[in-house]
């Protein structure tokens, strides 16, 4: 395998690239619709919270006595519409106002808000409003009393937009002036809130401490109700938008799963012969966790929080910028310490999942080859191997367990300092008379919430980063190349003439020797070849050579003329069938697993092919014949019955090209006669290969080659062989005979 990188822990990384993951959100695409949704509420659950702590400004003005809800929404409406900030009057003040206090009652300004309506018109902070009228509109008299005041600041906040409005205001210096105002539209939220406040009394009915009380009430409560409506919504789309999220993400890994499955699949087998199948399989179970971990947080916390932050920003600063501002410099350091928790998480992750890859390897062969473990009686060696391995894996979890477990109370220590900054500067602030009591603890409420938003982020880029890096993982499995065909392949025959191998070399990956070298083969259409030789002569990998499972250094395997490198594997591969000694089948049916070769086939076909492979008699046997399920791995059936289901299955394909690789190898020796006569009779006008150590297996051979070393040392028919090869004569007197 050319150009494959290594996943080892010293190969050099770019500690913020993405590319891995962005590949895996590339299929976003299809999923467009619901990650819309997602996103929608994720904007309304951060509008609704944070519009729900905002919402206790106005309810500790009431509860603490600061003041009413008309004057408090009436001030937000006329600043929106003009740019006028007024100063707000107590309620107690407001309700005990006689005399002197009336005066001090009437519609202070207190700010002119920049390239506003009112900047530039003459306008000054510390003005006093003495009269609001229009030549437009038809405006009652408003008497000189303590409701004066809520009359000019509800004709402001109601007044059509357009209106010109003529405010006399009265100076510092006892300068009275007139000038015209023309109003902007009414914010959004306006009709509503004169709607609700339908419900409240008005400030002109309350003439007692008792109409207080009440007032006091209705008000609480109101803005209560409105919370609680407010909260159950929010929750409702904040449960949509998990959901929606959680399903996403496994929409995503599911497709994404499935296209790394494809390429896994096409992968050429030389990739699994030296690299096993336990680092693949870890790939697609504890890598796609990780991913699916690192999807979630995306569209989940990193969608919410930030726009959560945002709003709660955004109302901070309408009350105080200084303030909010101060707890905004802690962002830049947070964000440094983010990056490098999340520098160290993804190369620790890297690990963890290699670790995690060596334990499934050594799990899969240690269960599967339990009966050897405890035939051998080592179960206190495959203990100790495997605590090595658990305590690697364990050494890494503690690592990312260390940062994970960091990023919070780091996060948090610094959103509390830069809090504590901007609360004591508050303090000061407010003992100045810079700042209302309900301004304080609302903007208090406001920057916790912030703070508490930032601290949820603390584990996002960590996640992200251990997301990346099993996505690195999977994404380098999706790259890797698969079994290719050349450009205009052509669809090979079924073979007619010959098979040959010309000057046929090959080495597998990392080895010093090649496995294979000079072969020269002509095999004629319907020839008998067994191939023998010693252990690692390369009997197997010569047979492999033809179906293309290896594609040879050098030289060429041809079929009819036609070199298989030119032609589709499809057409190569359809007419071979193959046995092999590890009996192969799938956790299915009998008929599903003899009908493996041909998908389409009757079962009739199957019964046949079975009857064929002396298979049926003992299929009709079973619970529920050829419905029955064999088990994971076949453990349902003994050894010789696996195999005569394999035999049966090539049986079913009808190749031209037979392939035994020590196919009888756990036939008992009761069905071993009537496999070698199905076999034989099957074989019959098809070219077929047979691997074997018994000699009543390559005794009908055509012809016998034997192998040393990767070459051909000789090739004949046994009588021959005997008495000219003396490899094959000490084969035969060590192995075959041995095993008549």
């Amino acid at each position: 395998m050319t150009g494959e990188r290594t996943d080892g822990p010293d190969r050099q990384e770019t500690p913020y690239n993405m590319n891995s993951l962005s590949r895996v959100l590339h299929y976003v695409k299809y999923e467009y619709r619901p990650l819309a949704v997602a996103i929608t509420c994720a904007l309304l659950v951060a509008i609704l919270f944070s519009l729900s702590l905002a919402a206790m400004l106005p309810l500790m003005k009431v509860m603490i006595g600061e003041e009413g809800l008309h004057g408090w929404v009436n001030r937000a409406v006329v600043k929106q519409r003009s740019g006028i900030r007024f100063y707000d009057v107590p309620l107690a003040e407001n309700l005990q106002a006689t005399g002197k206090a009336v005066e001090q009652a009437k519609l202070r300004i207190s700010r002119i808000v920049h390239h506003s309506p009112a900047a530039g018109i003459g306008l000054r902070e510390q003005d006093i409003v003495l009269q609001v009228v229009s030549p437009d509109l038809s405006l009652e008299a408003l008497p000189e009393s303590r409701h004066r005041r809520d009359r000019l600041l509800e004709r402001l906040a109601r007044a059509p937009t357009g209106v010109r409005m003529q405010i006399t205001v009265e100076h510092d210096s006892g300068q009275q002036e007139t000038v015209e105002l023309r109003l902007e539209e009414k914010p959004f939220y306006a009709r509503g809130a004169e709607w609700l406040l339908g419900y409240v009394p008005r400030m002109e009915n309350i003439e007692s401490d008792a109409q207080m009380s009440r007032f006091k009430r209705d008000s609480i409560v109101l803005m209560i109700v409105l919370m609680l409506i407010a909260t159950l919504i929010r929750c409702f789309l904040k449960f949509l938008h998990e959901y929606l999220v959680k399903n996403l993400s496994y929409r995503i890994l599911m497709r994404f799963r499935r296209d790394a499955y494809t390429n896994a699949i096409r992968m050429p087998l030389l990739h699994f012969s030296t690299k096993g199948v336990s680092d693949t399989i870890s790939r697609f179970v504890q890598d796609s966790n990780r991913i699916h971990t690192g999807i979630t947080t995306l569209f989940g916390k990193v969608v919410l929080e930030p726009i959560t932050i945002a709003f709660l920003a955004f109302c901070a600063f309408k009350i105080n910028a200084k303030m909010t501002l101060i707890v905004l410099t802690g962002a830049p350091v947070a964000g440094f310490v983010i990056g490098q928790l999340g520098r160290k998480m993804k190369k620790a992750t890297k690990r963890t999942l290699q670790n995690w890859s060596q334990m499934l390897g050594r799990l899969q062969e240690s269960l599967q080859g339990i009966r050897i473990v405890k035939g051998y009686h080592q179960e206190r060696q495959e203990e100790q191997v495997f605590e090595q391995i658990n305590r690697k894996l364990l050494k890494q979890q503690g690592r990312v367990a260390k940062i994970n477990a960091a990023s919070g109370p780091l996060l948090e220590a610094l959103g509390v300092a830069a809090a504590s900054a901007a609360m004591i500067f508050a303090a000061f602030y407010l003992a100045g008379g810079g700042m209302s009591t309900s301004d304080f603890f609302t903007l208090v409420i406001l920057l916790a919430a912030m703070a508490e938003s930032g601290r949820k982020l603390g584990d996002v880029f960590p996640r992200i980063q251990a997301a990346n890096a099993a996505a690195e993982r999977m994404v380098h499995l999706m790259d890797l190349p698969s079994e290719s065909e050349a450009p205009h392949a052509r669809v090979l025959g079924r073979l007619q003439k010959n098979l040959t191998m010309r000057s046929v070399r090959f080495t597998y990956p990392e080895a010093t020797e090649p496995a294979l070298r000079d072969i020269e083969l002509d095999i004629r259409a319907g020839e008998r070849v067994a191939v023998v030789g010693p252990n690692g002569s390369g009997k197997t990998t010569l047979v492999s050579l033809i179906p293309r499972f290896f594609s040879p250094d050098s030289g060429s395997v041809q079929i009819d003329g036609e070199d298989i490198a030119q032609v589709t594997l499809e057409s190569l591969r359809q007419q071979i069938g193959i046995v092999t000694q590890q009996t192969i089948v799938f956790n299915d049916s009998v008929g599903a697993n003899i009908a493996y070769a041909k998908p389409d086939a009757s079962r009739q076909e199957v019964i046949e092919a079975a009857c064929r492979a002396y298979a049926h008699e003992f299929i009709e046997q079973l619970p529920h014949g050829y419905d029955t399920r064999v088990g994971e791995q076949g453990a349902k059936l003994s050894g010789g019955q696996l195999q005569r289901i394999t035999i049966a299955r090539a049986i079913l394909r009808d190749p031209a090209i037979l392939i035994f690789d020590e196919a009888t190898s756990q036939i008992d020796s009761d069905s071993e006669a009537k496999i070698q006569k199905a076999i034989l009779e099957f074989s019959a006008g098809r070219t077929s290969f047979i691997i074997a150590h018994r000699l009543s297996t390559i005794i009908h051979a055509d012809r016998i080659v034997v192998l040393e070393a990767g070459r051909i040392a000789a090739q004949g028919k046994h009588e021959t062989l005997i008495d000219t090869c003396p490899l094959y004569r000490q084969l035969y007197e060590m192995q075959f005979a041995v095993n008549i």
